[in-house]
C-alpha cells in the first residue's frame, strides 16, 4: 500500500507542478490522438510482459514473485508515459478545454489521475489474464480490475478530498484564502486543520471504497473485541477487508481517533491462521494504536509540508541563479515554462522520495517492530505471532526475506522477537530508544523550520529572485547593450541587493543611451545623495537629477527625493515644506513621509524656507 501511495503522490506532483508552455510542442488535436493511442499500445506491451513469465513453467510462488516484478516495471513505465503526456502532450491544457475542469483544480487533478489509473487498469487486466488459472483471483477481469481500482481510490481519496476542499474554500472565501496562504503560520495551521479533517473523514470513505463489511459474529470477532476491551482501545467497527488477488493475507488499523477507527482483517488471513495467531496479529495492530503511530504519521506529513514551505522556494531560487540553468532556460525558447516546471518538480520529487524512503521508512520499520513487541504486553507471549509470521513467509514464496523499505524482513522480525523473549529488558530499552529518536527528529524539524522561516524573513528568497533577474537581464544586455530600460532594471536590482557601485554604473549607462525616464533620474539621484561610500556620493549632481525628475513627474516618492536633496544642501525648511505638500496629498506609506517630516522639522527650527532655491515643478 505504501508503494502505491508514493506512486500516486508522484503522479499528482507531476501534474500539479506543470505550467503549460506558451508554445505547445504539438497541436491539441494531434496531442489528443497520441494520448488515446498510448493506451492500446501500452496494453499490447503489458500483455507481452505478463505472458513471458507464464511460459517458463515456474512454481506458483516463483511465478507470483515474477508477476509482481513485471507489475512494478509496468507501473514505472506508466508513470513515465503519464509524465510525457503532461510535458509533451500538454495534458493540463487538454483537460482545460473541458469547462467543468477549468473551475476546479481538484476536479482537474482527479481527471488526470483517472487517466493514469487507466494505465493501471490495463496492467491489472493483463495480469489477471496471465495468472487467473494459477491463483484464486475473481472469475472475471472486470471484477478484479474493479476491486483493484477501488483499492487505489481508497489510498488516494484523502489527497483528492484535500484538493477539493481547497477549491471549495477558495470559492467561498475568495479574498481570505490568498491572504491565509501567503502567511506562513496560517498556511501551516490550515494544512494541520486539513490533516485533522482527513483523519476524521478518510477512514469511513476508504472503508466504503474498499467494499469492507462488518466481520460476522463468531469466535474470532469476540476474541478481537475482548482483546480491544482488555487493552482499552476504542473503535467504531471490526471490518472484513476483501482481498483483490487471493494473496492479501493481512490486517490493518485505520483512523487515529476512536470514533473514526476501524480494525480490518482479510478473509485470506482468517483462512491461513489459527484463532490464536489471528489474535496475535490484531495485538500487533493494536500496538500501533497504543503507541500512537497513526497520530505520528500525521505529524510526519505535517513536518514534510513545513520543511517544503521553509526550504523549497529557497532551493529553487538558488537553483535558478546557476549559470547552466540560465543557459538551459535561454535555449528552451517557448518551452521555458515547461523547463521551470521540471525545475520545480524534480527537487520536490527528490525530496519526497528521500523523505519517504529513508526518513519516514526508517520510522515505519521501527514502528512495525514496536507493534510486534506489543504482543508481549497484550498476550504475554510472542509464539502465536511467530507462527503467523512463519505462515506469511510461506505465502510470499521467498521466506519473507525480500528486502522492504517500510518493514523489516520476516526473518529479522522473528529473530528480534526471539531476542526479546530471552532478554525481556530489551523491550523497554527499545521503546526508550525509539522515543529518543522521535524526539531528535521532532527537534530537528522545529530547528530547521525556524531556520527556514528566518531565512525567508531576512529576504533571502527576494535576493535570490533579484540575482536570477539580474543574470537574465545581463544575458539580454549582451545582445542589446543600448537598451536603456534593461539597464535601468539592472541598476535597480543591483542597488536593491546593496551593490551601490554596480547600481550607479548601470544607471549611468542607461542615461548615456538618452533614456531620461523620471524614475531612472530619481533612483540615480537618491543613490548619489545617500550612498554609503564617499567615492559614490555626488550631492550636486544628485540635487540636479532630483529637480529634473520632479519637474517631469511630481510623484510623492520623487518629491521626497528632492526634499532629501534640499535637506542635504542645508535647506531643511524647504525640505520640510515639500514633505508637508507630499503629506497633504494623502500618499501611501505615510509613516515613511512622517519620519522624513520629523527629521526635517528638527533641523528647520522654525526658520523660513525663503533662503533656499525654489523646487522645480
Amino acid at each position: 500500500m505504501y508503494q502505491n501511495l508514493i506512486v500516486y503522490l508522484v503522479v499528482i506532483l507531476v501534474y500539479t507542478t506543470h505550467l503549460p508552455p506558451e508554445q505547445p510542442l504539438l497541436p491539441p488535436g494531434l496531442a489528443a490522438v497520441l494520448l488515446a493511442a498510448s493506451y492500446p499500445l501500452y496494453y499490447l506491451a503489458a500483455r507481452l510482459r505478463f505472458v513471458l513469465p507464464t511460459r517458463r513453467r515456474l512454481p506458483d510462488q516463483a511465478l507470483a514473485a515474477a508477476l509482481d516484478r513485471e507489475q512494478t516495471l509496468l507501473t514505472a513505465a506508466a508513470v513515465a508515459l503519464f509524465t510525457l503526456a503532461v510535458y509533451v502532450l500538454n495534458l493540463k491544457a487538454l483537460l482545460g478545454t473541458v469547462p467543468l475542469l477549468t473551475a476546479s483544480n481538484g476536479l482537474a487533478t482527479l481527471a488526470a489521475f483517472l487517466l493514469f489509473l487507466l494505465y493501471q487498469v490495463i496492467i491489472w487486466n493483463a495480469g489477471h489474464r496471465a495468472s487467473a488459472g494459477r491463483f484464486a483471483l475473481p472469475a472475471s477481469p472486470w471484477e478484479y480490475c474493479r476491486r483493484k481500482a477501488l483499492f487505489a481510490g481508497g489510498i488516494i481519496a484523502p489527497w483528492l478530498v484535500l484538493l477539493l476542499l481547497t477549491d471549495l474554500l477558495e470559492a467561498v472565501f475568495p479574498a481570505l484564502m490568498p491572504r491565509l496562504l501567503a502567511a506562513p503560520w496560517w498556511n501551516i495551521a490550515l494544512f494541520g486543520c486539513f490533516m485533522l479533517l482527513l483523519a476524521l473523514s478518510a477512514p469511513p470513505l476508504t472503508i466504503r471504497l474498499w467494499g469492507c463489511r462488518p466481520l460476522p459474529e463468531g469466535p474470532i470477532r469476540r476474541r478481537i473485541a475482548d482483546l480491544c476491551r482488555r487493552e482499552g482501545i476504542g473503535y467504531r467497527k471490526i471490518m472484513l477487508w476483501p482481498g483483490t488477488d487471493g494473496r492479501m493475507a493481512t490486517a490493518a488499523v485505520m483512523g487515529p481517533l476512536a470514533w473514526a477507527r476501524y480494525l480490518l482483517v482479510t478473509p485470506e488471513l482468517l483462512e491461513l491462521l489459527t484463532p490464536d495467531e489471528v489474535e496475535a496479529v490484531m495485538a500487533h495492530e493494536i500496538g500501533h494504536v497504543r503507541h500512537r503511530h497513526l497520530l505520528i504519521y500525521m505529524l510526519f506529513f505535517l513536518s514534510l509540508f513545513l520543511l517544503n514551505y521553509a526550504f523549497l522556494d529557497l532551493f529553487i531560487g538558488w537553483l535558478l541563479t546557476a549559470a547552466p540553468i540560465h543557459r538551459l532556460l535561454h535555449a528552451a525558447g517557448g518551452q521555458q515554462t515547461s523547463v521551470l516546471s521540471l525545475l520545480t518538480m524534480i527537487p520536490l520529487l527528490v525530496i519526497y522520495l528521500v523523505y519517504f524512503r529513508y526518513i519516514f521508512g526508517f520510522f515505519l520499520r521501527h514502528f512495525e517492530r514496536q507493534a510486534d513487541l506489543h504482543v508481549f504486553a497484550a498476550l504475554g507471549t510472542a509464539a502465536p505471532l511467530a507462527g503467523a509470521f512463519a505462515k506469511l513467509a510461506w505465502l510470499t514464496g521467498d521466506d519473507g526475506s525480500r528486502s522492504n523499505w517500510h518493514h523489516y524482513t520476516l526473518p529479522e522480525r522473528l529473530a528480534f522477537l526471539e531476542h526479546c523473549r530471552r532478554h525481556p529488558e530489551a523491550v523497554s530499552n527499545y521503546h526508550r530508544r525509539l522515543k529518543t529518536m522521535l524526539g531528535i527528529f521532532a527537534a530537528a524539524v522545529v530547528i530547521l523550520g525556524i531556520f527556514g522561516y528566518r531565512l525567508h524573513a531576512a529576504g533571502i528568497r527576494q535576493s535570490l529572485d533579484n540575482r536570477y533577474l539580474l543574470t537574465a537581464i545581463e544575458r539580454h544586455l549582451a545582445k542589446h547593450p543600448d537598451d536603456g530600460t534593461a539597464l535601468f532594471a539592472a541598476g535597480s536590482l543591483a542597488y536593491e541587493e546593496g551593490n551601490q557601485a554596480e547600481g550607479r554604473t548601470y544607471f549611468e549607462r542607461a542615461l548615456g543611451t538618452g533614456f531620461r525616464d523620471p524614475e531612472l533620474l530619481n533612483n540615480l539621484a537618491w543613490l548619489l545623495l545617500t550612498a554609503d561610500k564617499p567615492e559614490i556620493r555626488d550631492g550636486e549632481r544628485g540635487f540636479a537629477l532630483a529637480r529634473e525628475a520632479a519637474a517631469l513627474k511630481p510623484a510623492a516618492h520623487i518629491l521626497d527625493t528632492l526634499a532629501e536633496a534640499y535637506w542635504r544642501r542645508g535647506f531643511p525648511c524647504t525640505a520640510l515644506e515639500i514633505e508637508r505638500q507630499i503629506l497633504a496629498g494623502g500618499p501611501e506609506n505615510r509613516d515613511v513621509y512622517h519620519a522624513q517630516e520629523e527629521k526635517f522639522a528638527r533641523d528647520c527650527g522654525g526658520q523660513q524656507p525663503a533662503a533656499a532655491p525654489p523646487p522645480e515643478r
